[in-house]
């Protein structure tokens, strides 16, 4: 089976020794990291589609 990718909106942690992320559908209301509690920006990244 073939891989498609995408440009997928996401979220990433803000924190310098933190590699949290999480695609937009999934992010939490309150836009803070599960892993470590910072804040999250919004970027693009391109994933395998869901």
């Amino acid at each position: 089976m073939e891989t498609i990718l995408e440009d997928t909106e996401v979220y990433s942690c803000i924190g310098d020794s933190c590699i949290g992320w999480m695609r937009k559908d999934f992010v939490a209301d309150d836009l803070l990291c599960p892993m470590c509690g910072n804040e999250m920006t919004q970027e693009i990244r391109v994933l395998p589609k869901i």
